[in-house]
């Protein structure tokens, strides 16, 4: 088997040249024919394979790829054709003209195969026309599809737009809505489909609705825009939606179609009723305004005045409005001054704001202020002119007013007969000096011209006197944690005079000081006569100790001569004259503290009692007192009583410590509470002791027969003005109040 494969692929068989005998002109002819059928042969299928490939549209192209491969298998069998005319290599050759056959069978049956189909393509007019219709039926895809991105477009502005829009047949039912109306009224698309539009509108609107759309549907009415209509639609809860609808017939595909556009206009009528609101609250305002709106068209020269213009000026409502009606008004005396003034305006752009005099209502001149401003266009040429007029008489009568009392101040302020400074509070604590009158100046020896304008601190440090300096820490020390309207200031001496310094401050709403005024008055004459005064004061005040005293000395006499009588009387009269020398001494204490404190008017209890207890209790008995526990308890601050009361009160504190002393502590140690206070300006006092006790009823049956000390204690508490009540239940108690009538 390899032998004959190897004898088939031999190349040393007979070359066909000499079947030619090598005739050059023969060789040649048929190596240069199968040259030119090879080069023609590969030509083609390359042709053919790019013809393929630009045209995918061809039917069976295929079949020219096949026909492309028999064509080149051809040509290679023209190759092999001209190579074995030197070499014998047959084998190759024939194994080429093998595939050339393969090849070419296959597409004879490929063709063969497939000739119905190719009989069937048309013919070149046949392919006319079904290009003609392929063409026609392109354009009828392009134009369905351009309408259907047209439908989509509509559909879309439909569905964006912000007002509700549907579509009814002639008999009303809904045949399209939108997303806007089923959002308005509150139902689904599915809802709405194919129900009576009726059902959108209030039950006594749907006959006449209904009316009008048979009238459209019918073409009663002009099948064009209807005008818009105002009506008021039903959502589905129930509320009542106001709807501005207009309605546009249409016929399509043979049916009446009805388009109606729905607008919520609540919105808007709420704004319409805000602006209507307004418009009269403007009204109102400018109606009740001393103001006078205006305008000015500088164009035609024309005006507009407002209705509160004309009865300020006293027009009726067909005075023209012109320019030259209101310039009429203004006072010839200040005509020029008026347009000079709107000249300025007009071609400086300054301030338009100028009083003058001008006929009023009432038929006199009144005083009128005019004011306004302009709008411009880009070459600054005045387009339209607006403002207002108010009538000022009252403001100019009330200035006058003002300045003339300014005057008559100002002459009161220089003509004072006591000095006067103001001082103006400014910013940061900075305190200058305003104003100040001539006898201010001559007080403190200086000119009025060198204190005003001047600041307060650098007057206080050039003041060698030191009175700046001395109202300057006034000023921001004690007058300012003073209460609002008590006096504040000092006295100083001159070489000839002396001066009282009074400051009064003037504050704002807040509290804060703004000004200050300060008064400087000659109190020469007034210092004179206290210095005399207290002279003889000081002189009364001595004789009146020394009465004191004497008073005091005497009763101390009269204690001894009683001490020295004592020793004669008899042992059971002893406690007689006892009880009698401690109350000559009770009334000696009181004289006593009187000429030892500065006030010659009051005493102090609490020190009084102190004294008067330990007396009693080293007069009666040292022992005793030795053994008493005194507890003294007062209130807040100090207890100070008149002369007048402390003589009887005293007497009478005098006899209850000393029966505390005879009856509670007699042979026994004990204790002495004594509490003084006051409550509502009343003053109280307590007495107690832990003694034995007694029967109340004593006290208030007791007489100057029967039980003498009790009947005391109960006048000198009434001579005091004191209630007293008498507690013997638990030791004794003696309570003291005073009386009403005598708490001043």
């Amino acid at each position: 088997m390899e032998q004959h494969l190897n004898d088939f692929f031999r190349a040393d068989y007979m070359p066909h040249g000499h079947c030619f005998l090598w005739r050059p002109d023969i060789l040649w002819l048929n190596v240069l024919s199968d040259a030119l059928i090879a080069t023609a042969y590969f030509t083609i299928p390359l042709v053919l394979y790019l013809f393929v490939r630009q045209r995918p549209d061809i039917r069976f192209g295929w079949m020219l790829y096949l026909f492309a491969a028999f064509i080149l298998c051809c040509g290679v069998t023209h190759l092999f054709g001209i190579y074995v005319i030197w070499h014998g290599a047959y084998g190759y050759h024939g194994l080429a003209k093998l595939l050339t056959a393969t090849v070419s069978i296959s597409t004879a049956y490929v063709l063969i195969r497939r000739l119905p189909d190719a009989l069937a393509m048309p013919n070149l007019s046949e392919y006319s026309q079904h290009k003609e219709m392929a063409y026609r039926a392109e354009l009828d895809r392009l134009e369905l599809v351009r309408e259907q991105e047209r439908l989509a477009m509509v559909r879309l502005a439909v569905e964006g737009s912000p007002f509700g829009m549907l579509v009814t047949d002639a008999s009303g039912h809904i045949r399209m809505v939108n997303s806007a109306l089923t959002r308005m009224f509150g139902y689904s698309e599915q809802e709405l489909l194919n129900e009576h539009v009726n059902m959108l509108l209030p039950t006594e609107q749907r006959s006449r609705h209904r009316k009008l759309v048979e009238e459209i549907s019918i073409g009663a009415r002009s099948s064009g825009l209807m005008t818009s209509r105002l009506v008021y639609g039903v959502a589905r809860n129930g509320d009542k939606i106001p709807v501005e609808v207009t309605l546009h017939r249409s016929e399509v595909d043979d049916e009446v179609r009805v388009f109606a556009t729905v607008v919520d206009i609540s919105e808007r009528l709420s704004y319409q009723a805000r602006l209507v609101e307004a418009n009269n609250r403007f009204e109102r305002v400018i109606s009740g305004s001393r103001d006078a709106p205006w305008e000015w068209h500088p164009k035609d020269n024309s005006n507009w005045f407002s209705p509160r213009f004309h009865e300020l000026l006293g027009w009726p409502a067909q005075v023209p409005g012109h320019f030259d009606t209101w310039i009429a008004h203004v006072h010839p005396d200040y005509h020029d001054k008026v347009m000079e003034h709107l000249k300025s305006h007009i071609e400086q752009h300054s301030k338009y704001d100028i009083n003058y005099l001008g006929l009023a209502a009432d038929g006199t001149y009144h005083w009128f202020n005019t004011r306004g401003d302009s709008q411009r266009d880009e070459n600054g040429n005045i387009v339209i002119m607006s403002g207002v007029i108010s009538d000022i008489q009252e403001e100019k009568e009330m200035e006058a007013a003002v300045m003339h009392k300014t005057a008559f101040l100002e002459s009161v302020f220089a003509g004072a007969s006591c000095g006067l400074l103001v001082l103006d509070w400014e910013e940061d604590d900075k305190v200058s000096i305003s104003a100040v009158n001539q006898r201010f100046s001559i007080l403190l020896g200086d000119q009025a011209g060198d204190l005003e304008g001047q600041e307060l601190h650098h007057l206080a440090q050039s003041d060698e006197r030191g009175v700046m300096a001395r109202l300057q820490a006034l000023l921001f020390g004690s007058a300012m944690e003073a209460e609002q309207g008590s006096p504040v200031g000092f006295l100083f001496q001159t070489q000839d005079h002396w001066v009282q310094i009074d400051v009064h401050p003037i504050s704002d709403a807040k509290g804060e000081w703004f000004r200050v005024i300060v008064s400087a008055s000659d109190v020469s004459e007034l210092k004179q006569a206290e210095e005399e005064l207290e002279e003889a004061l000081q002189e009364k005040v001595s004789l009146l100790n020394e009465v004191h005293h004497r008073v005091k000395n005497n009763l101390q006499i009269v204690s001894s001569l009683m001490d020295i009588q004592s020793r004669q009387v008899k042992k059971e009269d002893l406690a007689v004259m006892s009880d009698l020398k401690n109350r000559v001494r009770a009334m000696a204490l009181i004289h006593e503290l009187l000429y030892q404190n500065d006030s010659l008017g009051s005493i102090n209890l609490q020190s009084y009692v102190q004294r008067l207890v330990n007396l009693i209790g080293d007069t009666l008995n040292h022992s005793s007192r030795e053994q008493l526990t005194l507890d003294i308890q007062a209130g807040r601050g100090e207890l100070n009583i008149s002369i007048n009361q402390m003589v009887p009160l005293g007497l009478l504190i005098c006899e209850a410590v000393t029966n505390a002393f005879k009856y509670a502590f007699s042979g026994r140690p004990g204790k002495l509470t004594i509490s003084m206070k006051r409550e509502d300006a009343r003053l109280q006092l307590a007495i107690c002791d832990d003694g034995p006790g007694f029967d109340a009823e004593l006290f208030e049956q007791a007489s100057l027969t029967s039980h003498l000390g009790f009947t005391l204690m109960k006048t000198f508490a009434k001579q005091a003005g004191f209630a007293i009540q008498v507690d013997g239940s638990q030791g004794t108690c003696i309570y003291l109040t005073e009386q009403a009538s005598n708490s001043d």
